[in-house]
C-alpha cells in the first residue's frame, strides 16, 4: 500500500517530468534550428523545392517533434492519474496510508 506521503513524490515527480516535456516542445517550437526550420521546410515541401538533405531533414524534425508532443502527452497523462488518486485518498492531513 502507498502512503500520502509516496503519492504525493510521484505526483511532484510527474508534475516536474510534464514541466520539462513542456519547455522542451515550446523550446522545439520557438527555437530557430528547429521548430522555425520545420515551418520553412513544410513550406518548401508546398511549393515542391526541397532538396534531397532538405527532405531528410525535415523527416528527423517531424519526428523529433512528434516524440515531443507524445512524451508531453504520456507525462501529462501521468501527473492527471496521480492527481486522481491523491484526490481519492482525501488529501486531508491525518491519513498515513491508502487504505
Amino acid at each position: 500500500m502507498a502512503t500520502i506521503e509516496e503519492i504525493r513524490a510521484d505526483k511532484k515527480m510527474a508534475e516536474a517530468r510534464f514541466g520539462e516535456a513542456v519547455e522542451e516542445l515550446k523550446k522545439f517550437k520557438e527555437g530557430e534550428n528547429d521548430g522555425k526550420w520545420l515551418e520553412e521546410l513544410r513550406g518548401k515541401v508546398r511549393s515542391n523545392s526541397l532538396s534531397e538533405g532538405e527532405e531528410r531533414q525535415l523527416v528527423r524534425l517531424e519526428e523529433e517533434k512528434k516524440s515531443l508532443v507524445e512524451s508531453k502527452e504520456r507525462w501529462e497523462k501521468q501527473v492527471e492519474e496521480w492527481g486522481k488518486k491523491f484526490r481519492e485518498v482525501g488529501g486531508g492531513e491525518g491519513n498515513e496510508q491508502i487504505a
